[in-house]
């Protein structure tokens, strides 16, 4: 669907590790990938950048596409899934902050944390669209049960394999550890994220107030669907 919002929801039913391709390249890659695969933790790559992340039954995914508006940044993107994740969880979203939160996985300025450990982690791509503007995929993993002992342990492994530091799992924390939520609110979180993409039209810059205004989407945002989607199917 191209040019339209779209919002997905999903969970992998089985554990895997998920880096960027460029991984491949590193010395120990092949036998890294080998013993995480025999471990349990099979590894994938994804053509964006950043750090190796879990993927399983304990993490939740959120992911918005769209047509960027003119003058919209990459620092727009972030606030708009921080946005949407704070409104969704309600009042536990008040308790969130924002920031880097040193020995997790994929750490970034981003991140969303809970007692000062990395809740959500954020990442976004952009691609060009003919008109000149961006076609923009904002991506947000949550942690939300239990899981994240083994998880951490199976990224630390898979890095020490690869030449990279070890993440701590002390450094994570999910929603039900954090706020005895043992499932992601999907409903609230789609009903967020539909009325954030609605509001597109006349984003407003947190920061600077300023306005940017943008077309009517022609074409309706999907009723998301709690399974895997692919990022060709956000970004086409």
């Amino acid at each position: 669907m191209a040019g339209g919002p779209r919002v997905g929801l999903w969970s992998a039913t089985q554990r895997s590790l998920v880096c960027p391709r460029a991984f491949g390249a590193k010395v120990g890659y092949g036998e890294g990938a080998a013993l995480s695969a025999d471990s349990g933790w099979p590894v994938f790559q994804r053509p964006t950048g950043g750090g190796v992340v879990p993927q399983g039954p304990m993490v939740a995914n959120l992911a918005l596409a769209f047509d960027a508006p003119r003058g919209f940044m990459i620092e727009d993107g972030y606030r708009l899934l921080v946005m949407v994740i704070k409104a969704a969880l309600g009042p536990h979203g008040n308790a969130l902050g924002v920031s880097d939160t040193p020995d997790s996985f994929c750490d970034g300025a981003w991140n969303l944390t809970a007692g000062g450990r990395k809740l959500v982690g954020t990442a976004q791509r952009w691609r060009p669209t003919n008109d000149g503007r961006a076609r923009v995929l904002a991506h947000a993993m949550i942690l939300i049960r239990d899981g994240i002992a083994p998880a951490t342990q199976a990224v630390s492994t898979f890095h020490n394999a690869i030449g990279l530091a070890p993440v701590r799992a002390d450094a994570h924390t999910s929603l039900e550890q954090a706020f005895s939520l043992r499932s992601l609110p999907i409903d609230a979180m789609h009903r967020a994220s539909v009325e954030a993409l609605a509001d597109l039209q006349t984003f407003k810059d947190i920061n600077s107030g300023r306005k940017i205004c943008l077309t009517k989407p022609s074409t309706s945002i999907l009723r998301s669907q709690y399974q895997t989607q692919t990022e060709q199917a956000f970004m086409a």
